[in-house]
């Protein structure tokens, strides 16, 4: 059984589209084009453009067409947060175990 999206994660998914799709129009790329240029459909695009729905690879597809794709993979790096510089010399193990 599938839970509810969180109410800040789903905020951050409308949030996300909205920003990826103010930069399409900034870039006065067209939905067909940026689909091309990302090798999806029209409708995958879309649906991650208006309703900030889709896979982590339609996301960083659309990402590298948009420029942005550097930004979320250095956004994502562990050792460009506080936490992550302090631990930055800790051997960080292979696999956390509960």
């Amino acid at each position: 059984m599938a839970s509810r999206t969180p109410i800040p994660v789903a905020r951050a998914m409308r949030n996300i589209a909205q920003h990826m799709d103010l930069s399409r129009r900034q870039q006065r790329i067209t939905l067909e084009l940026l689909a091309e240029r990302a090798d999806l459909s029209v409708p995958t695009v879309r649906k991650l453009l208006v309703q900030g729905k889709g896979s982590l690879e339609t996301f960083l597809r659309v990402a590298r067409v948009l420029g942005t794709l550097d930004s979320v993979v250095s956004a994502t790096d562990p050792l460009n947060t506080p936490i992550g510089r302090l631990r930055a010399d800790d051997d960080a193990p292979k696999r956390v175990r509960s």
